[in-house]
């Protein structure tokens, strides 16, 4: 999936509230889990780097690396 394609997912899912605008408490990167992405919906896979976040009103988010740097751009733009 291209970038553009995620991001305009990622600010979708903001404005619905899928998505929470707040940054993450802690992050931890590593090896994808098989669990599915929150922002593309698609699998993390063990070749690629997952993010999990820690998020202050959700217990635990799991990201594709690009779809959190992503999410974090699109969530900072938005409180502009």
């Amino acid at each position: 999936m291209d970038l553009d394609r995620i991001r305009t997912m990622i600010r979708e899912k903001l404005e619905s509230g899928q998505l929470p605008p707040e940054k993450c408490l802690i992050t931890w990167f590593g090896a994808g889990s098989g669990q599915r992405c929150v922002a593309c919906e698609g699998v993390i896979g063990p070749q690629e780097i997952e993010c999990e976040c820690e998020h202050p009103r959700r217990e635990l988010l799991r990201f594709h690396q690009t779809c959190f740097a992503a999410w974090d751009a699109e969530r900072q733009a938005i409180r502009v």
